[in-house]
């Protein structure tokens, strides 16, 4: 089986490089002459879990979170449409990485129970992004995506969402990071929650606050904020490391942590029934978290944004927005359907806004920024408002010569990695207490 898959890749990467190859430069008109020779393909991606307009806007407006708000005036940005019913992020963040529904790529929720396959880095249906682009011989750093252990071979990096797990073990689980001869270097990246310093959590709360007398009061929120933002903390030292690794081609940084912020603290947020105004001391001290939180993302975007030239080709999104507490139920309840988009990139018009995206255009459009067709097989579209003369030029050429089908470089299915039922518990328990599983 193997060998047989193996043929398949080689095939596959042939068929690509001769159809990409053989596409027009576009970079000059018939009879102008050869055209120069194109740098190698670019993209930065920011995946930022539940980012919803319907925050971030007043918070822009208010003169925060400047450092997205000045790539926003770079790119073409909207509204992302996402799945309806709502679903669960591993479902969505493998649709957006492969260009295809669950039904297809096969990841439905968070645990092996729950689902009709063990939702690991070695078991989807689909190929991801990282395997399609590296077809074509261009290379992926990914780290912290859901579903993404045991870490897999790739052309590149891969740092599974199991990284923060497993601390108190004395060898670290295996298969944390592909290739292994970094996995040294990336545990080390990982930060310890009790590590933070009162100082380092007072950011987050009102000025003057007795980060001590809050953690003996409150233990479970405070907790919260420790481990998800050490979590963040750990994967933006991943991404501080990979930058200097290798020039890739695809540089994918993932935040987890607003969504579960969200889910812990939002509630002291919103105006409704559900905040805890019966403890007016809880929610001063809480109320703030969610923006004081975004105000934190946006430093870190900032600084991943300012490892590329200006003019780098990048993207930030969502895979669903944040409602807040409803009277349905919280949980997945509590996602909006509506995620965040924006472009940089010569091929769309600066400053201009979509009139809809969908979910399922995200990989397709990834894929036409790094100078590769879609699938025939893809449900979803290439972005084609906002576009620029050349951008017009390019996405009609790509959007032609679709190729059949990626689903040949899909990952080949092995033995999972054991895991620890010590670390499985600490997941399960985290996924309880956001509302996630029962």
């Amino acid at each position: 089986m193997v060998a047989v898959m193996r043929d398949a890749r080689s095939a596959m990467l042939t068929f690509l490089l001769l159809i990409v190859c053989a596409l027009p430069s576009g970079c000059g008109r018939r009879g102008d002459g050869p055209a120069a020779p194109a740098s190698p393909p670019r993209l930065l991606v920011i995946g930022i879990d539940s980012a919803d307009w319907g925050l971030l806007d007043p918070m822009i407006a208010e003169g925060r979170l400047p450092r997205l708000a000045a790539l926003r005036a770079q790119s073409a940005s909207g509204r992302m449409k996402t799945f309806v019913p709502l679903e669960k992020s591993p479902l969505l963040w493998a649709s957006i990485c492969t260009g295809v529904g669950p039904e297809v790529h096969g990841v439905a929720s968070f645990l092996r129970e729950e689902g009709r396959k063990s939702p690991t880095g070695s078991a989807w249906y689909a190929p991801a992004i990282w395997d399609m682009i590296g077809a074509a011989g261009q290379s992926t750093a990914v780290s912290g995506m859901w579903t993404t252990y045991p870490a897999r071979p790739i052309d590149g990096v891969m740092v599974s969402d199991y990284l923060p797990y497993g601390r108190e073990r004395s060898v670290p689980l295996a298969n944390l990071v592909y290739p292994d001869s970094l996995s040294a270097r990336i545990v080390a990246c990982r930060v310890h929650p009790d590590s933070l310093r009162a100082s380092d959590l007072a950011r987050f709360l009102p000025p003057g606050a007795d980060v001590a007398a809050l953690e003996a009061a409150f233990p479970r929120q405070m907790r919260n904020l420790r481990e998800f933002w050490a979590a963040d903390l750990g994967y933006l030292n991943v991404a501080r490391l990979l930058k200097d690794v290798a020039d890739f081609n695809l540089f994918f940084f993932y935040l987890r942590g607003p969504d579960m912020i969200s889910h812990s603290f939002y509630h002291y947020l919103k105006d409704d029934p559900a905040s805890p105004r019966n403890d007016p001391g809880e929610l001063a001290a809480f109320r703030e978290v969610v923006r004081l939180y975004y105000d934190w993302v946006d430093e870190a975007v900032g600084e991943v944004l300012s490892w590329f030239p200006p003019d780098h080709p990048a993207a930030v999104l969502s895979d669903h927005g944040f409602f807040g507490p409803r009277p349905d139920g919280h949980g997945t309840a509590e996602h909006s359907e509506w995620g965040i988009f924006l472009v940089r990139s010569p091929l769309y018009e600066a400053g201009a806004v979509f009139d809809r995206i969908e979910l399922l255009d995200i990989c397709p459009t990834f894929l036409s920024l790094l100078g590769l067709p879609p699938a025939k097989d893809m449900p979803g579209a290439i972005l084609s408002q906002s576009l620029t003369e050349a951008g017009g030029r390019h996405v009609r050429r790509l959007e032609k010569h679709r190729v059949p089908s990626y689903m040949e470089l899909r990952p080949v299915e092995g033995a999972e990695a054991g895991l620890d039922p010590a670390v499985g518990e600490e997941i399960r328990k985290q996924l309880r207490s956001l509302g996630y599983i029962n």
